[in-house]
């Protein structure tokens, strides 16, 4: 009897996390991407994520952001190759307008060069190459929002690469 009430339990919290993973998947579909190519999504828990409310800079020889804020929770990221037309800052501007209809109130955005090196973005923070890409092309924004279960944070990056390739990156911390 035991053994069939933990089995149960067991069973209860596989459901739950899928209810909240396809919730989730759900809230994070945006009208932009509907015909761009998903490249990317992975789904984890994250006892310690960082979430840059700054620009990168060099900051006693490091380049990191110089605000942060440290979230933990579940992470959903996706990145999606952007249809050839569409510009990595239009995309990014209707991302954040989608966002923001849904209540997600920007903390902080930058644009181009005033963001730092597209090269940190990648590599450190995403860890992704791909999305390394011209500087003066970039932009990035971290939201908030007051879910139904919680609060969502949403860091939303867009980059064109040299090859003219657009690429938009999207993670939703849900605490």
């Amino acid at each position: 009897m035991i053994i069939f009430s933990r089995f149960i339990r067991h069973i209860c919290i596989v459901i739950s996390w899928l209810v909240v993973s396809l919730s989730v998947q759900a809230e994070t579909t945006l009208e932009v991407t509907k015909n761009s190519r998903l490249i990317e999504q992975v789904q984890r828990d994250a006892p310690f994520y960082t979430l840059p409310i700054s620009a990168m800079r060099k900051v006693n020889g490091v380049i990191a952001a110089e605000y942060n804020m440290q979230l933990s929770g579940s992470i959903s990221s996706y990145t999606w190759e952007v249809l050839p037309g569409l510009s990595a800052k239009v995309v990014h501007e209707k991302a954040l307008q989608e966002l923001q209809m849904a209540d997600a109130q920007i903390m902080y955005q930058c644009h181009g060069r005033t963001c730092g090196s597209s090269n940190q973005w990648a590599n450190q923070v995403f860890k992704q190459s791909r999305l390394y890409g011209l500087d003066s092309q970039q932009s990035y924004a971290a939201l908030k929002q007051i879910g139904k279960t919680g609060l969502n944070y949403y860091a939303v990056y867009s980059t064109q690469r040299g090859n003219k390739k657009v690429y938009f990156h999207l993670e939703m911390i849900q605490e």
